[in-house]
């Protein structure tokens, strides 16, 4: 079932995935909208908990369990894997079952991925980081959606909020994965505790359905409108170069979230320390996860913000081959700004998508073959210093992709872009 959500800059209804049931009365649209976005937030605070924590026990669990350099490179790519393999399902799955719906299967997911994979064995490590990664993804994609929905004046702003709470939640897992870890002696334990903010946010999303429900936006029920192919995107430049940007910012992403805490203990540095320095990272970037995408939306060419965040990340990773310890606290706060340009990408899918069926589609295709790409980075990474035997190679490589990634930017973020539908100028 669709619904119809005209604005006055639209040439037509924008066809978006909804709850069945009847629409609130006027004066409970605003607590309604309220607890929606508390449920976003909720859900977005979880989506980079076990990813970052990971990376910061991945020194510890190789000793603990005996990993081997091949899963240890594989735990760092199964995650950009996962969301590649289960974010082509999202938008056929929420055009059956509802955004909402999916959403909150992909949380519960993520729920038994994590306890599974907090469990002392290699394959339920494995396992369970891939279905915990699969759950990610479909929200990862669905997200947009939602905001697109029930937020479509605030795309902006309500995009940066959650890329803020996605920062936050990185930086405190991060930052306390390896000391819960030597407090319960147990290393497991720092990946277990993870279980509890994505129950929290299972809670608030399925609280929240009501008021999803009974939003304006599905006040009025039509018949379910053709949905935008992927295969149409196929034929669309800009739908390529989309996927392009958003993989190659995803590698330099999870090259420092998988492996900047191995490098620097490699490197003499504690594996404590090491994982405040990855916090720091996320923690100066949760106002400008904010801040990014909320003004970058009030920019006609965002092509300055895109390559002053890109040149951010290129002079992070220079500065890893050069003095990866004694100028870290340097190189941290710069790469704080690098990984901003995540939010600024979300914040380009609505843009380029143009409608809530654009912007579906556009998400699933652009973040599905994106992590496809992404996840060779992390994997190949750690293969790559195996056959070196030094962390310079590899970071070079990611310096040429980073490079990259400046440039498709200058092209996807042209204000002489169209959209998807439009077709690219």
């Amino acid at each position: 079932m669709t619904a119809i959500l005209q604005t006055p800059h639209d040439t037509g209804p924008i066809p978006v995935y909804v709850e069945r049931e009847a629409a609130a009365p006027a004066e409970h649209r605003a607590k309604g909208t309220a607890l929606i976005l508390l449920g976003v937030v909720l859900i977005a605070v979880n989506l980079r908990l076990s990813v970052s924590a990971t990376g910061a026990l991945l020194h510890r669990l190789d000793g603990s369990l005996r990993l081997g350099s091949g899963v240890e490179s594989f735990l760092t790519a199964v995650w950009p894997l996962a969301f590649a393999v289960g974010g082509i399902s999202g938008a056929w799955l929420a055009r059956r079952f509802t955004a909402g719906t999916v959403i909150t299967w992909a949380v519960g997911a993520l729920v038994a991925g994590q306890v599974v994979h907090s469990l002392h064995d290699t394959p339920a490590l494995v396992f369970g980081s891939i279905l915990a990664g699969l759950g990610i993804a479909l929200a990862n994609v669905l997200l947009p959606v939602v905001v697109r929905q029930y937020f479509p004046d605030r795309v902006g702003s309500v995009t940066g909020l959650y890329a803020m709470v996605l920062s936050g939640g990185a930086a405190f897992a991060a930052l306390a994965s390896v000391p819960v870890a030597d407090h319960l002696n147990n290393v497991d334990a720092g990946l277990a505790v993870w279980v509890i903010p994505a129950v929290i946010g299972l809670a608030a999303w399925i609280a929240a359905r009501p008021q999803r429900a009974a939003h304006p936006t599905n006040a009025a029920a039509v018949e379910p409108a053709a949905h935008l192919p992927l295969r149409q995107l196929a034929h669309s430049r800009l739908a390529w170069a989309m996927a392009a940007l958003f993989g190659l910012q995803s590698m330099g992403a999870y090259v420092i979230m998988g492996w900047l805490p191995t490098i620097l203990s490699d490197s003499g540095m504690s594996a404590g320390k090491a994982g405040v320095v990855l916090s720091t990272i996320f923690f100066i970037g949760i106002p400008l996860n904010y801040a990014v995408p909320h003004f970058g939306a009030r920019m006609r060419d965002r092509r300055p913000l895109l390559i002053g965040l890109t040149l951010a990340s290129l002079i992070g990773f220079t500065g890893l081959i050069v003095a990866p310890v004694s100028l870290v606290w340097l190189w941290a706060f710069i790469f704080s700004f690098g990984m901003a340009i995540f939010p600024l990408v979300l914040a380009l899918f609505p843009v380029r998508g143009g409608t809530a069926q654009g912007t579906a589609a556009l998400s699933t295709f652009a973040q599905s073959i994106g992590y496809l790409i992404a996840s060779a980075a992390p994997l190949g990474f750690g293969l790559l210093h195996d056959a070196t035997g030094s962390w310079t190679v590899p970071l070079l490589i990611v310096v040429v992709s980073t490079a990259l990634q400046g440039l498709v930017g200058l092209y996807v973020a042209s204000p002489r872009r169209g959209t998807v539908l439009t077709g690219a100028r």
